[in-house]
């Protein structure tokens, strides 16, 4: 069975919040979702209307016409030519030691593991889509990878919501330095931040542990301010990088 279809952020939390600290919802479901994204809302919204690519559908119906025509009972035998076999050899000596090497998540290990079948699948599928007949070429193997680098780079992300609050927030933050938060004035403090109760941002840690993500990748960096001659403690200010806007 094959399924398509979308799932709000917050229930995707839930679900991972339970799963990952080996709840009920553990039974290994989340890491079948291989084809998983996570896109960034768009900054500005255009009404489209215009009529479908008339040569996309066909090309489409083309290649739904033509799998849908093999006979069911005949099963055929497809294998990766020389040199695609031979990247795939080398993905897969790329991909092994990840695996093992005991720096990711549990979760993302055991999501990960299954890109073992993912890429050769994958290959097969823009192999059958473009009309091979026996050999899974170099090219398709090409995209195949290139599909689960990828692909893992939104299952990071999928998986971060819940394994690190601080990121999350820390991306939450970003996108708004990114829109243009406080670019005019070039700073923001510590009370700014959570003042605006952004999710993942409405307490003072939350905000100072986002900060220190920023500073540690170059998008804030602290500033010094002398104390408070009254006494109290000092504000906690962060000039903004310049280029967090060009990051948009």
């Amino acid at each position: 069975m094959s399924l398509l279809g979308g799932i709000q952020p917050g229930r995707l939390r839930s679900y991972l919040a339970d799963a990952l600290k080996d709840g009920p919802s553990n039974d290994g479901l989340m890491q079948r979702f291989q084809v998983l994204v996570w896109p960034d809302e768009p900054a500005t919204w255009t009404y489209i209307d215009r009529p479908p690519n008339a040569a996309a559908v066909a090309q489409a119906q083309a290649v739904y016409g033509r799998l849908t025509a093999m006979d069911a009972e005949a099963s055929k035998l497809y294998r990766f030519g020389a040199d695609a076999q031979a990247l795939f050899e080398a993905w897969m000596a790329a991909l092994e030691p990840r695996i093992r090497g005991g720096e990711l998540h549990p979760a993302l290990v055991a999501h990960l593991s299954k890109y073992r079948s993912l890429m050769p699948s994958l290959a097969l599928l823009f192999a059958l889509a473009d009309g091979e007949q026996a050999t899974v070429s170099l090219a398709h193997a090409q995209q195949a990878a290139a599909w689960c680098e990828y692909l893992e780079s939104h299952a990071t992300r999928v998986y971060a919501c819940i394994v690190s609050p601080a990121l999350r927030a820390a991306g939450e933050l970003s996108r708004r330095l990114a829109g243009g938060w406080r670019a005019k004035e070039g700073f923001c403090s510590a009370r700014d931040v959570y003042n605006n109760g952004w999710s993942g941002l409405g307490t003072p840690e939350e905000a100072r542990a986002a900060l220190d993500v920023l500073e540690d990748a170059g998008w804030v960096r602290r500033l010094d301010i002398a104390p408070n001659p009254t006494g109290g403690r000092p504000t906690e200010m962060y000039e903004i990088n310049p280029n967090a806007r060009a990051a948009k």
